[in-house]
């Protein structure tokens, strides 16, 4: 039992001897960061983890103690989000760069994108290029045009004022016939307008075939209702709008045809008849259709009459469908048989220019131009004076070296138009 406890004494004296050791010291100032999980970790200066944590703007800091002994990790940069600054801010080895490596991007729908704005601006891009903000605006940006758009994104459309022209003097007026006719006669120039995003050229007169009687020098040759041809022969064909609301137009029509014929005069000249927004029954909504093809002026007075009854009108009113279908042999429906080397279409309508066989009107428009163009035709149209598109139809009846004028519900009104446009021979 003695000797047991002599042996604890001597352990117990041994294990509380310092024995001429200095105690273990902290060792502060060594290099530090911080992770995921807000640890301070220290590294070896040179080590891959040391080097990783001193890319671009960050760097690693240093241990110490705060006043209540915490340890701390002093001096640390780290990574942050990256800004168009030139610096590699989110410590990845690039400079400006998203994620994927890519040059710093905003899109127009970005609220901090400071280049997006009115018009066309409204889908500016802005991307970092040389540690600065670059604003990237669509193609079609720039000084404003007629298409429709605000190109220079000063809150207006297709703008065209003395001070900032669409259109410059050398390329606003037009004329597309020979130039030796301008000036003479009827002929002028026109000018080029812009108007819902499309240019139209107003107010051109080019020659057309003599129209005698009115006093006026048609075909700009310097002579005044002559006559060219002891043997003029004219087709007309009569592209008329059946749908409903003009039905008194369509009489006045008839009748100037039937005063013609009792005159004796154009009976050189031949007329078809188109019916346009035509049914022939509730079931069979055609909506254009022959009534008949080139006849006498009497014949063709009759067919307009009879038809102009409240069970033939319906449908759609195709007026360029029916124009160009009276050109095309190949056409389903709608072809005449054009003999006359003067070839005249005349569309009777109150309702805005109507197609189905192009994706947009002024495509179709196109289309029956290059047709007109191609076959020398002339389009004249009777319209409403009011009609929402009128520059369009202006535009179509111009290209086709034809005229446009207005309907009216007074008889007498509408046959001396007729008169005037159709009405005599020469």
């Amino acid at each position: 039992m003695k000797k047991s406890n002599f042996l604890l004494l001597y352990l117990m004296i041994i294990g509380s001897c310092e024995c001429g050791q200095e105690p273990l010291q902290e060792v502060l100032g060594n290099p530090c960061y911080t992770d995921y999980y807000r640890n301070i970790v220290e590294v070896s200066v040179g080590s891959d983890e040391y080097e990783q944590m001193n890319l671009g703007e960050c760097t690693t800091g240093h241990t110490d103690r705060d006043k209540d002994g915490n340890l701390m990790c002093v001096g640390e940069i780290e990574s942050a989000l990256e800004i168009c600054d030139g610096l590699d801010n989110n410590c990845d080895g690039s400079i400006d760069t998203d994620w994927n490596n890519l040059p710093l991007y905003l899109s127009p729908y970005n609220s901090e994108n400071t280049c997006v704005g009115l018009g066309v601006c409204r889908y500016a891009e802005q991307v970092c290029i040389n540690s600065q903000w670059i604003c990237e605006y669509p193609s079609s940006y720039g000084e404003e045009v007629c298409d429709g758009v605000d190109n220079d994104c000063d809150g207006e459309r297709d703008e065209d004022t003395e001070e900032d022209p669409i259109f410059e003097p050398d390329d606003r007026y037009v004329y597309t016939a020979d130039t030796d006719t301008i000036n003479v006669g009827e002929c002028r120039a026109g000018y080029k307008e812009c108007v819902n995003g499309r240019e139209y050229i107003r107010n051109m007169r080019t020659p057309v075939p003599e129209i005698c009687g009115n006093d006026d020098d048609d075909d700009c040759d310097g002579y005044t209702d002559e006559r060219e041809d002891d043997d003029v022969t004219s087709d007309f064909a009569l592209i008329i709008d059946y749908s409903g609301s003009m039905s008194d137009v369509i009489d006045s029509v008839a009748d100037a045809l039937c005063d013609w014929s009792t005159q004796g005069v154009l009976t050189s000249s031949r007329f078809a008849v188109i019916g346009i927004g035509y049914t022939d029954s509730p079931y069979d909504p055609r909506e254009m259709k022959v009534l008949t093809d080139f006849t006498d002026a009497g014949t063709a007075c009759h067919v307009i009459r009879t038809n102009n009854v409240a069970g033939h009108s319906g449908g759609l009113e195709l007026q360029l469908n029916a124009t160009f279908n009276a050109s095309d042999p190949n056409a389903v429906s709608g072809y005449v048989n054009w003999s006359s080397s003067t070839r005249k279409v005349l569309i009777f309508s109150d309702e805005i220019l109507q197609q189905d066989f192009q994706p947009t009107v002024e495509d179709a428009v196109d289309m029956v131009v290059q047709q007109c163009t191609e076959q020398g035709y002339i389009i004249g149209a009777f319209i409403e004076y009011d009609i929402q598109d009128q520059p369009l139809w202006v535009d179509m009846t111009q290209r086709c070296n034809g005229f446009i004028d207005y309907l009216s519900r007074n008889p007498q009104q509408m046959i001396d138009t007729l008169n005037y446009w159709v009405g005599t021979d020469c």
